[in-house]
């Protein structure tokens, strides 16, 4: 069952609360189970220069929201690096209103640029835009410092069309900050698996990294560490299917078939997690749940996607195109559990798209 909602949240309490898991887990979870999904409507743009963009990302921070973006599609050159797309902006919502966003422009009606590039990746984004650099922002920790610590992917254009994601990189950025201060190296870097921290359970900072296992199938490992120790590489163990260890070689495929990275999360109401993802060619979004973080993980319950949004998810305009980018945000669900808020992006024309937000209540 499927429709329209008004963006009215009942929210967890305090951030420690939300994703937090008891001392004491019930022995048997309740079923996953759908009752209802409500679209809550789109981000709106910043200014008339930009005509759509991705992500919907980002975390809390305090009593803020900061939601991060990856492509910006702009009318017009923009003042960073010339190209009429802007990788990498954010925007500020407080919790009870998360669409409605504090996202300053220039005079002109650019959006700052977020992460900042290295003088090496501006160059050759100026001399070569088809063959540049592109930062896509991701979830943002809260490490418990003054400032959240925001994961990024760092992206090699090739012709225009090819993206090859080559290292994770991590930033920090202050509350309603419009631009967040880069570290100078990766977290992780390729060859390794390009691990994302995702999300904060019981103290730790779990970080997931999803490459192709076979045809048309895509297995997810596990990194973790102590959520201070989100931007340090050496802090993090990996999980090889019986225990967490140092050796990243050693770490196994913990769940498959997703489209995505998958943001995981400790759900009261079914006393079990729950992580929330894509479908590899397809615009559904996937749950499934588990009783460890590490799984095994059920089969998954699918939100099908609709071209007039009556499930709840709206298909791209394009019948050949897919959303993509479903993740569940922590800080928004309802105290319980019961009612789960997740993003996803819909593109709508070629080089157009947005960023929606629904709510799925379990049964």
């Amino acid at each position: 069952m499927a429709a329209r909602a008004s963006v009215t949240l009942g929210l967890c309490a305090a951030a420690a609360a939300c994703g937090a898991e008891p001392a004491t887990r019930p022995d048997a979870g309740r079923p996953l189970a759908i009752d209802r999904v409500e679209d809550l409507g789109r981000f709106a743009e910043p200014s008339a220069v930009v005509v759509g963009r991705d992500g919907g990302l980002g975390g809390r921070l305090g009593d803020r929201l900061l939601w991060t973006f990856g492509d910006s599609f702009l009318t017009a050159a923009n003042p960073v690096d010339g190209s009429n797309v802007l990788s990498a902006t954010a925007g500020w919502s407080s919790l009870d209103a998360p669409l409605t966003l504090t996202q300053p422009v220039d005079g002109a009606g650019f959006p700052a640029q977020f992460i900042p590039y290295t003088a090496a990746e501006l160059a050759q984004n100026r001399a070569a835009p088809l063959d540049g650099w592109a930062l896509w922002p991701g979830m943002m920790i809260d490490t418990g410092a003054a400032e959240g610590l925001v994961v990024f992917q760092r992206v090699k254009r090739t012709a225009g069309s090819g993206f090859d994601g080559v290292g994770v990189g991590t930033a920090w950025v202050a509350v309603d900050g419009p631009v967040a201060r880069r570290d100078p190296d990766d977290l992780f870097t390729r060859p390794e698996p390009l691990f994302f921290p995702q999300v904060v359970v019981d103290g730790m900072a779990y970080a997931i990294a999803c490459d192709p296992i076979g045809s048309l199938n895509v297995g997810c490992k596990l990194a973790r560490a102590a959520v201070a120790d989100a931007g340090r590489r050496a802090a993090y163990q990996f999980f090889d299917g019986g225990a967490w260890q140092a050796d990243l070689g050693r770490a196994a495929v913990v769940l498959e078939g997703v489209g995505g990275v998958p943001t995981i999360s400790w759900n009261p109401w079914l006393g079990r997690y729950l992580a929330v993802s894509g479908r590899l060619l397809d615009s559904a979004v996937q749950l499934r749940t588990a009783a460890r973080v590490e799984g095994p993980w059920s089969e998954p319950v699918e939100v099908a996607a609709s071209a007039d949004g009556a499930s709840g998810i709206f298909a791209p305009l394009d019948p050949a195109a897919f959303d993509y980018g479903a993740a569940e945000h922590v800080a928004l669900r309802s105290a319980d559990g019961r009612a789960i808020v997740i993003s996803y992006s819909r593109p709508t024309e070629p080089f157009r798209g947005d960023v929606r937000l629904a709510r799925i209540t379990l049964r």
